[in-house]
């Protein structure tokens, strides 16, 4: 006799955190990619990336997890 509980693929929170995460990964690659050469004409390409919310900044500098 089969239990009703055989098969348990995980808790669905961190499922749903999974998914977010990955969307979130793919927008802002997608976001990096598309928007890569913004920063040409302002400050002759240099650029460094602001993860929230996911853009380029036209000066020099490091990742910057969020706007100040």
């Amino acid at each position: 006799m089969a239990r009703s509980r055989d098969f348990a693929p995980g808790h669905p929170v961190l499922f749903w955190v999974f998914i977010v995460l990955l969307v979130f990964t793919f927008y802002t690659g997608a976001k990096a990619m598309t928007t890569r050469n913004d920063c040409d004409s302002v400050s002759a390409g240099v650029k460094h990336w602001r993860v929230l919310p996911g853009e380029w900044v036209c000066s020099s500098g490091g990742i910057e997890l969020s706007g100040r």
